[in-house]
């Protein structure tokens, strides 16, 4: 056993802790500020607009006007006057949205949003700005290492003109999906950033107060029998090594157990790539949208941090590289406020350096 390959530690017993509480409260905090969905819901669709009147699988139509679907939903607001109702659901046809399914790697709920938000800026037609957007998560059958995942968007222009519609009859948009072309429906949470960022303050309140007692009681525990078991397995594993180097056929012959070691530990960089060709070749890939902010190498783990525009087609660039596999975000792309570019952190795996040719 190697210090390397346990991640056991005070920060990964935290978030073990907090991390459920912090979703609890985060989901509670969405179902609040979604609260039940409107009796009154309007289909948005390219020929027209329906309004149905219900909840769940009774719904009924009350209404269908055709057109283009502005003038539509002004034609349905002055046919219903105030039967409308003060609030409204909105649901996008699939031929008024554009959809796609991913199949992502199972990461947490943040990291995936944040995967799906630089994948909408290719799959939309509309700047990002522009958008608005939803997913589904939902597991993979026989594959628990990936989700599929649903992604809906809608424009926000489209969305701005009939939401001003219904507010001229004294009605608000309370809640957004899109329908797909299979039926199912994806919801588009309005405003849920806000309600994830106050919620996610909260939650880490509430989860330093509840975890606090737990770490008090068990958490010096287990890294104590952590740090002497790594320790143990450690000096283990030097012994059985000097062992085996001190026999006959250990060693290389005229080799002692201290130059047999350092040259194992020589063998083993030697199958590293140089950091000096690492940083070279991620320079070299990357385009003059994009600098460099810093570059981390752990064994073969490989950290890139830098800022700019176009981030979504980094991965791509990056995999294109020999040297580089696995590339992925390690971390939600955020706009820096000072320099209006879009700041992001990527990992990938190094291959290892080709054998030197034998010399003739």
């Amino acid at each position: 056993m190697d210090d390397k390959n346990i991640n056991l530690s005070f920060s990964s017993i935290w978030n073990g802790l907090t991390t459920p509480v912090m979703a609890l409260v985060e989901e509670m905090a969405l179902r609040r500020a979604s609260g039940d969905h409107p009796a009154m819901e309007l289909r948005i669709r390219s020929g027209g607009v329906d309004a149905m009147r219900g909840n769940g699988a009774s719904r009924e139509t009350v209404l269908t006007v055709a057109g283009r679907p502005q003038a539509a939903l002004k034609d349905v607001v002055q046919r219903l006057a105030a039967g409308i109702g003060p609030e409204i659901a909105l649901c996008f046809a699939a031929d008024q949205s554009i959809s796609q399914q991913l199949t992502l790697p199972q990461q947490p709920d943040e990291v995936l949003r944040a995967i799906v938000r630089n994948k909408v800026e290719s799959l939309a037609p509309w700047p990002l700005a522009q958008c608005l957007w939803g997913m589904r998560a939902a597991p993979v059958a026989g594959d628990p290492q990936h989700v599929s995942v649903e992604v809906a968007v809608v424009s926000r222009a489209l969305l701005d003109e009939l939401v001003a519609t219904l507010r001229q009859s004294g009605a608000e948009v309370k809640a957004l999906s899109v329908t797909l072309p299979d039926g199912d429906e994806v919801e588009i949470a309005l405003g849920s950033d806000d309600v994830r960022r106050v919620a996610r303050a909260n939650a880490a309140r509430l989860s330093k107060m509840a975890a606090a007692a737990a770490l008090l009681l068990v958490g010096l525990g287990l890294f104590w029998v952590y740090r002497t078991s790594a320790e143990a397995s450690r000096l283990e594993n030097d012994t059985l090594s000097l062992m085996s180097s001190l026999k006959p056929n250990g060693v290389p012959a005229g080799e002692t157990p201290l130059v047999s070691a350092a040259n194992r530990l020589l063998q083993s960089r030697r199958e590293r790539l140089p950091v000096v060709a690492v940083l070279d070749e991620v320079s070299k890939l990357l385009p003059d949208t994009v600098h460099l902010v810093s570059l981390a190498l752990d064994g073969d783990q490989l950290t890139i941090k830098g800022q700019g525009s176009g981030v979504p087609g980094l991965i791509q660039i990056l995999e294109a590289s020999p040297d580089l596999q696995s590339v992925n975000f390690a971390a939600a792309t955020e706009l820096d406020q000072n320099s209006k570019a879009d700041a992001f952190s990527l990992i990938s795996t190094l291959e290892k350096a080709p054998p030197p040719e034998a010399a003739p």
